[in-house]
């Protein structure tokens, strides 16, 4: 995309801090109404000073759009801090002895500065004056963006956060000892639990489990929004039950009975009958 376009595209609202129109123009006239005010106050020739800002705007609006428009997305938004640092201060130095400085000197200072007395066109003091006149005008809209930009990534960062804090619940996980190895099984992948004496069959959604522990006591290992007794010999996954009916539940197409020690509190947690 050209430069132009990427400008109309700046101006119509599809940029980085999408600005409308207005409010661009709503800028750049409290922009010039200040400092004609602040000046004008100085010398109470408030018509010199308006001119004065109004001619100074070419090389002010060059560096704020190339500096928002190009600089930041292509090196401050990749994390190229020092090109962008570089890239602007030439840019801001470009503007001002290329556009401003020339406009200055040549307009500005013999129709409204004549007792003004310059030595010469490349004078250092004047030339520096020049380049902190003119980056007064991207202070406010680059500490704009920087903050848009900062905001953005701060909601990024917090976004993630809650993204692995629900990732992590989960992704909860008990380890099990089979044989002589502890192996992982991840609470999500649990569809019931069995009790067979002294055993227990893990039932997952891929393979079985048979595991030397009681059922009492991997119960207090699991979430109790997550998991439900129905039986004294079963423990379910609330979310794998199908259907379910005042004697027995549905899981993966495995009939589980309901005890009457457990039907109150499977009547509360489901909300059937």
């Amino acid at each position: 995309m050209s430069f132009y376009k990427k400008l109309f595209a700046f101006f119509i609202g599809n940029n980085l801090s999408h600005y409308s129109i207005g409010k661009h123009l709503i800028y750049w006239s409290l922009f010039i109404l200040f400092f004609t005010i602040i000046w004008g106050t100085y010398d109470n020739d408030y018509y010199r000073n308006f001119m004065i800002q109004i001619f100074s705007l070419p090389a002010r609006a060059t560096l704020v759009y190339v500096t928002l428009y190009i600089l930041i997305p292509s090196f401050f938004l990749k994390k190229k801090h020092t090109l962008f640092i570089v890239s602007f201060f030439i840019l801001l130095i470009g503007a001002s002895i290329v556009i401003q400085r020339p406009l200055i000197f040549y307009v500005v200072q013999p129709l409204y500065l004549q007792d003004f007395k310059s030595d010469h066109f490349y004078a250092v003091t004047e030339i520096m004056n020049t380049i902190l006149d003119v980056n007064l005008a991207v202070i406010f809209p680059l500490g704009y963006v920087f903050f848009k930009s900062w905001k953005k990534a701060n909601q990024k960062t917090i976004e993630l956060e809650k993204q692995q804090q629900t990732q992590n619940k989960e992704e909860k996980f008990i380890y099990l000892k089979v044989e002589k190895s502890l192996l992982k099984v991840f609470l999500k992948d649990i569809v019931y639990i069995e009790s067979q004496k002294n055993y227990i069959k893990l039932k997952t959604s891929e393979r079985e489990i048979v595991v030397h522990k009681s059922i009492t006591s991997i119960q207090k290992s699991l979430p109790e929004k997550q998991f439900l007794r129905v039986h004294r010999s079963y423990i379910v996954a609330i979310k794998f039950i199908d259907s379910f009916s005042p004697s027995k539940l549905i899981l993966k197409g495995v009939s589980i009975p309901v005890g009457r020690k457990y039907k109150d509190e499977v009547k509360d947690i489901l909300g059937y009958f």
